[in-house]
């Protein structure tokens, strides 16, 4: 079953916006608007400004380890330079783009796609997440994504630019604290299938947060000391710093695309319309246009070419029984069209 909506469509201008508070250079409309390169970086240190608002301290740690990967990233490069480590790493992100983030965060988290057979195999997934973004700083913005696509309100997309969008990130994560109880009660039972140890109303008005801060800071301790033990198991200190890289350059790719997913840069597609871009689609099944289209199915390759590693895991993790169910079949008129 499907959690409950977090946004309520208001179709009229002025945009109004519960979840998530308004940007500092506000919800501009009707039309998207871009804001300038002073008001993206503006908009950023006000999201990780944790001595302003103790609630961007999360926020602020999450910007801080994108950096310190980053790092990790060129001087890995440098001192380990060859085409087996570049490719190792390139593997790495794939496989995290393709497990954590295709099919975890986008499609059982966000859209609930498929159902896990018991609450175990979802904290398997949580506990072993090397992402480390928390679970509702994607889900949340993800699903308001949606209802306000390439529109004001949107958190992410081409127009805010690419800068703007790759750094939305961090700016999609400004919780808005002043929720109601009910909103917050809401709010919880519409993340009850991810299977996080929520905190209670008065940590979520101090922090922002719906899941408690010491179980989301024990999880990412324990994701990134299992990783760095197998790639020290692997490839010694080199295989931590590859593991380490290849988290770097996934949240490069995935920063980039959320931009690029609704930007079309050759043919003469409308600049905002999601695209089915080759290049994610095949890392990562990121058909972008087909899952708008239907984003509530496991797959979103339909075209025989449109390879959809994560559908294919998800369909292996079903025939193991770790997996009871999943949306994948085509309204009728749609699959006969692909036909």
């Amino acid at each position: 079953m499907e959690g409950e909506p977090l946004v309520e469509p208001l179709p009229q201008y002025p945009y109004r916006q519960s979840m998530l508070n308004a940007p500092t250079y506000g919800h501009v409309g009707p039309n998207p608007h871009r804001p300038t390169f002073k008001a993206v970086w503006t908009e950023w240190f006000d999201a990780i400004n944790c001595f302003k608002d103790r609630s961007r301290l999360i926020p602020a740690a999450y910007a801080l380890y994108h950096i310190v990967t980053g790092g990790v990233f060129f001087q890995f490069v440098v001192w380990h330079f060859s085409f087996a480590h570049l490719l190792s790493v390139a593997g790495i992100a794939t496989a995290i783009g393709s497990v954590y983030n295709t099919i975890w965060y986008h499609r059982y988290r966000s859209h609930q796609a498929f159902r896990f057979r018991n609450l175990g195999f979802a904290r398997a997934f949580l506990w072993t997440n090397p992402i480390s973004l928390r679970e509702e700083s994607y889900v949340i913005p993800h699903r308001i994504h949606h209802s306000r696509s390439d529109e004001p309100g949107d958190p992410y997309g081409p127009h805010l630019g690419w800068l703007g969008s790759y750094l939305a990130t961090e700016t999609q994560q400004k919780t808005n604290r002043d929720l109601s109880r009910e909103e917050h009660d809401r709010l919880v039972r519409s993340l009850a299938h991810t299977g996080i140890h929520p905190g209670n109303y008065e940590q979520y008005r101090r922090t922002g947060s719906v899941e408690s801060e010491v179980y989301y800071a024990a999880r990412v301790v324990a994701a990134n000391l299992l990783w760095s033990a197998v790639g020290f198991a692997l490839g010694g200190r080199p295989g931590i710093l590859a593991y380490f890289s290849g988290v770097f350059l996934f949240t490069f790719l995935v920063r980039d695309f959320n931009f690029r997913g609704h930007s079309s840069l050759v043919g003469g597609r409308k600049r905002g319309m999601p695209v089915n871009h080759f290049v994610y689609g095949l890392i990562a099944g990121e058909w972008h246009e087909n899952h708008h289209a239907h984003p509530r199915l496991a797959r979103s390759g339909f075209a025989w070419w449109q390879v959809d590693i994560p559908y294919y895991l998800i369909c292996l993790m079903r025939l193991c029984g770790i997996i009871a169910d999943c949306h994948s079949r085509l309204p009728e008129t749609k699959a006969a069209a692909e036909r």
